[in-house]
């Protein structure tokens, strides 16, 4: 008899932390087993599947939205191929920041995976900064988000100071619910332990509640068209906007230059792994702060930019191609 395979979900709003979570999950995870990670991501590109490649695991990417859109089907298709093509022992599952989990864990552990998976505790990351941020506390999603949690981690806390730590405390011991626990880490050091915690019964705050975006994801991988050097792709939902790139392989792009552009952006989160004149580089940018992870490998360069308004992807686009050394063509 085939065993369910235990599933975590793995959640939290934009910049919460939660890809580098569970690349520390899986430079721990036992030597013998095999680990899957489908990824859901708003913007079109996929930043966080490549981020991921050679740690450890099969990972499965549904970008351009969220994957429980459309009774869950793309969440469905990107899932079934996980399991059939890896027969993993563990599946960690990491929905884009703007989505809404409730529709997420109703499909997991509805009639179609009920022998199939073994739902386990569901984790939500924070930044506890932002528990002073009223825009967050007004959030669906992100109230939602922690409603339905098992374990609610305040991470980055090497950020953070005392009257973070007080909030953050008095804000969930003032919760009518505690039935989930908490803890307070920093780079994302997820206990394997708390992956085997059991999956809770909470409601969800606003189940009504859903992620609307411009396009449904293809549940084929985004590819360059045959002659081109770079794609663009552009996404829209929930107060927010995100503009992506795909470049060729060929193009070595100059780490100076990328790092200084980054930099630049005035966005509320940036992604990207690109191959560059010092090696393959994954870049992360949040509030104007940008960190920078060597890569094992690095095939097609990807870059995503998320902001709550459009900003001037044309110029940006510029920036990027004279960084790859390309000259930019009209239309």
């Amino acid at each position: 008899m085939i065993k369910a395979i235990p599933t975590n979900l793995i959640t939290g709003f934009l910049g919460s932390g939660k890809t580098t979570a569970i690349l520390h999950l899986l430079a721990n995870k036992p030597k013998d087993e095999t680990w899957g990670v489908l990824v859901n991501e708003f913007g079109e590109i996929g930043i966080d599947g490549a981020m991921m490649s050679g740690k450890g695991a099969v990972v499965r990417e549904v970008p351009g939205g969220c994957m429980c859109c459309v009774a869950g089907l793309p969440m469905q298709i990107g899932l079934n191929m996980l399991i059939a093509r890896s027969k993993p022992d563990r599946i960690l599952i990491e929905p884009t920041g703007l989505g809404h989990p409730a529709q997420i864990l109703q499909t997991l552990s509805g009639e179609h995976y009920s022998e199939v998976l073994d739902l386990k505790a569901s984790i939500c990351l924070l930044d506890p900064r932002n528990l002073s941020d009223q825009r967050y506390l007004e959030n669906e999603n992100f109230q939602d988000q922690i409603a339905l949690a098992d374990v609610i981690v305040a991470n980055k806390t090497d950020c953070c100071d005392d009257s973070d730590r007080e909030r953050f405390d008095n804000f969930f011991r003032s919760m009518e619910s505690q039935t989930f626990m908490t803890a307070w880490v920093a780079h994302g050091a997820i206990e394997h332990q708390w992956l085997d915690l059991p999956k809770g019964h909470q409601e969800a705050l606003h189940p009504d509640a859903h992620h609307q975006h411009s396009s449904m994801p293809e549940s084929a991988p985004l590819t360059l068209p045959e002659g081109e050097l770079f794609i663009r792709r552009e996404n829209k939902g929930q107060g927010h906007f995100s503009c992506g790139w795909l470049y060729s392989s060929i193009l070595v792009f100059s780490f100076d230059a990328l790092f200084h552009l980054f930099n630049s952006i005035p966005a509320k989160r940036l992604k990207a792994v690109v191959h560059t004149d010092q090696g393959p580089r994954a870049f992360n940018a949040q509030e104007g702060v940008v960190s920078i992870m060597e890569l094992d490998e690095c095939e097609h360069s990807r870059v995503e930019v998320i902001h709550n308004e459009p900003l001037p992807w044309d110029d940006i686009e510029e920036l990027l191609c004279r960084a790859a050394g390309l000259v930019p063509t009209s239309d």
